[in-house]
């Protein structure tokens, strides 16, 4: 069983030599966050060709997306598909930034699409934008209004005696038949340019937690080092969309904490969902300035191996609830049967930080190329890296990169899973 395929893409560089009149700046200078190429994504230029590898293989990806819209038709015997959400804009257009704002929700504008045409449904506004910075040479056409017309004007023309799913709903969609739970499915498994996205996301979104755990001092509040992390991504071309950090023993009050100005004296476990090509990926680690407790040490061990058993039997094929059976048995043998049931678990992971919640009786089959992120904790410990499902075994694409590591022996196979790092 293969740990994964190799990573590609990032490597780390210490800076040189500061200026010393110049404040020392722990965010912008921090060994190992800095990665040697910039990973911001470039514009497209509209006057190109379109004959470069890049924007070929993007444009493949829509393609690809396109035919799995055609099977859809023509398994459902609707005519036409109509797009509005950002996330499934992200999806369709193989990574376009269409959103109204950074957290997701309505896009800027609308996709049509039938077996045979793609067309983008935006106001005078968004089209110069879209057409340019976002969707130059990948097969689209455009549907433009004015600004001050009714938005939903030109969705009913094209829709006129259609049968048409959507994503959207609300009384705008009433003529639409809102499709939002098989349509999310059809981005469930990954394509090869997704894949090597989220691998370069994902060692993206580790290299800057890490380093935010190896930088901030001791007594400093939780906001602050939320900030600090935020600066170290947002500069990397990645949304922070969901950014948490936990001070001490406040995770074992609140499983899911937001950062507040609680200072941070013993240690801290920072959990973080980063966005970006539409994609998502995320991470928990945890540092403690001395060595930790017995106490969490323990809890820390049982939450590893709740999720070395979840990956390795997170396979194609394999139906969650089985997996579900395993971490739970994990629980109750180390005397803790009812920890699994104060906070989620995991959740299938892509173009929405949760695009489905895993539980216990899930009638969910796995399937190859999906990404899961399990994220189990006991008391204050927690532990969760993102992977994605693969025939040949697993990828952990949020994979540790200069960080302890705790080996957890699982069927006789060892899965290295992150440890606490101590300051």
């Amino acid at each position: 069983m293969s740990t994964g395929m190799p990573f590609t893409g990032l490597n780390a560089s210490v800076p040189g030599a500061l200026d010393l009149t110049i404040e020392f700046d722990r965010v912008l200078h921090t060994a190992a966050d800095r990665p040697d190429v910039d990973t911001l994504p470039a514009l497209a230029d509209p006057t190109a060709d379109h004959g470069d590898a890049e924007l070929r293989a993007r444009r493949d990806d829509v393609e690809a997306k396109h035919d799995r819209i055609r099977r859809f038709l023509a398994t459902t015997g609707h005519d036409a598909v109509v797009l509005g959400m950002a996330d499934s804009l992200a999806w369709f257009t193989s990574g376009g930034d269409l959103g109204q704002d950074l957290l997701g929700g309505p896009a800027a504008v609308m996709l049509y699409i039938n077996r045979n045409c793609r067309a983008v449904i935006t106001d005078n506004v968004q089209s110069l934008r879209v057409f340019e910075e976002e969707l130059a040479g990948l097969g689209f056409q455009l549907k433009e209004r004015p600004w001050y017309d009714e938005p939903f004007q030109v969705v009913a023309e094209l829709c006129h005696n259609k049968r048409v799913a959507t994503d959207m709903g609300g009384p705008v969609c009433s003529p639409m038949k809102r499709e939002h739970d098989a349509l999310r499915a059809l981005r469930r498994r990954l394509t090869p340019l997704e894949r090597q996205r989220l691998r370069e996301l994902g060692r993206t979104l580790t290299l800057a937690v890490e380093a935010t755990c190896r930088n901030f001092d001791q007594g400093e509040r939780e906001a602050d080092v939320a900030g600090h992390l935020a600066h170290r991504l947002i500069r990397e071309g990645v949304i922070p969309v969901d950014l948490r950090v936990a001070s001490d023993d406040r995770l074992a009050r609140f499983r899911q904490p937001n950062f507040k100005a609680s200072s941070i004296h013993r240690r801290a476990t920072i959990a973080v969902t980063g966005r970006r090509h539409g994609l998502c990926a995320s991470v928990t680690r945890t540092v403690s300035f001395g060595p930790p407790d017995r106490e969490f040490r323990q809890h820390h061990s049982l939450a590893t191996m709740v999720d070395a058993t979840c990956i390795f039997f997170s396979r194609p094929n394999e139906p969650v609830c089985e997996v579900f059976r395993r971490a739970r048995r994990i629980y109750e043998k180390f005397d803790h049967p009812d920890e699994w049931t104060l906070d989620y678990q995991g959740s299938i992971i892509g173009y929405s930080p949760r695009e489905v919640v895993l539980r216990p009786d899930s009638t969910l089959i796995l399937e190859s190329d999906t990404a899961i992120s399990w994220s189990p904790s006991v008391q204050a410990a927690r532990t969760e890296d993102t992977v994605v499902v693969d025939g040949r075994g697993y990828e952990v694409v949020t994979a540790p990169q200069d960080w302890p590591q705790v080996d957890v022996a699982v069927k006789g196979f060892v899965i290295p899973r992150p440890g606490v790092l101590e300051r």
